[in-house]
């Protein structure tokens, strides 16, 4: 992965009482006193963090003339929070607080702020599109559009069943006893080997990297439907970006919910491409179509 030199400011904000770090980019070409630019907000993925291969797109945002933040959600990375504990609402929660704390920036238009979501990124920045109207446009990359049906999708019946059958165990279990289940990470994000090689060789190598999550982790995922409020995002624009072969997130649940959107949409294919390869780090060619159509995309709408 590319070494950058520092271009951000290390900052902290609360959600939840929860105090959030993030990395805040600043323009290099604006000073106080010149009119005020907009703003972008980076959501990293399920298992990820705003420093875990997640660092070009800021840097290209940033290289753009926007300012940026890109924050770890509550128990990850450097953020306050329980680690192993995966809760789409409370993650949507400080989507939601940063991009409060964005409008509090001096050279930050409050009118002007978009999200750019990747993977689990990419489900968050449809579902707080549809409830926050301060975001005015919207980049999703490989998405979770169903939670059940992505987790379903990429299982046997069998498997899926089995799975099923575990979760709702557990949460018996952590009803009535008070008993927390953890299972490995890839038994609930299930790993093909492209994934399973993005582990060993990216996520693992972090000190902060959380290798077990408790099964309410996959229930919660399971009633988080991104798709079933991407209409109320209409009229804020919004490019839907999928990777033709992903195995990881099939592009299924991409075209669902960009089927759910309304008007102004654009769907973009990355040919050929696997989930990590529409990433910098492991498909430069790849990422750079991504890369293209986004700032084309918030240049035109933000």
């Amino acid at each position: 992965m590319t070494d950058y030199e520092q271009v951000w400011d290390e900052v902290e904000f609360y959600s939840d009482g929860k105090k959030i770090a993030a990395y805040l980019y600043r323009p290099k070409d604006w000073k106080p006193g010149d009119p005020p630019r907009p703003a972008i907000c980076v959501l990293h993925g399920y298992s990820g963090m705003k420093d875990v291969y997640g660092m070009d797109v800021p840097q290209w945002l940033w290289e753009s003339g926007y300012f940026v933040l890109s924050h770890d959600y509550p128990g990850f990375g450097v953020s306050e929070g329980e680690r192993g504990r995966h809760r789409p609402l409370e993650q949507a929660q400080s989507v939601y607080d940063g991009v409060t704390y964005l409008q509090t920036i001096d050279g930050v238009d409050p009118e002007r702020i978009g999200y750019y979501g990747s993977s689990y990124g990419g489900a968050h920045a449809i579902w707080c599109a549809a409830f926050d109207e301060r975001v005015k446009v919207v980049v999703s990359a490989v998405m979770v559009s169903d939670g059940e049906r992505w987790m379903e999708s990429v299982r046997r019946p069998h498997e899926w069943q089995d799975f099923k059958a575990k979760v709702e165990e557990a949460e018996r279990k952590r009803v009535l006893p008070g008993e927390t289940t953890s299972i490995p990470l890839p038994e609930i994000m299930l790993t093909d080997p492209h994934t399973q090689m993005v582990l060993d060789q990216f996520h693992s190598k972090s000190a902060r990297y959380n290798p077990e999550y408790d099964l309410e982790s996959a229930a919660a995922n399971m009633r988080y439907k991104p798709e079933w409020v991407a209409h109320r995002i209409s009229p804020r624009p919004v490019l839907m970006i999928y990777a033709e072969n992903d195995n990881l997130v099939p592009p299924q649940e991409q075209l669902s919910c960009y089927a759910a959107l309304g008007e102004p949409k654009k769907l973009v294919m990355l040919p050929e491409a696997q989930h990590y390869e529409s990433y910098q780090f492991c498909n430069a060619d790849k990422h750079a179509i991504q890369k293209a159509e986004a700032l084309a995309w918030f240049g035109e709408h933000l």
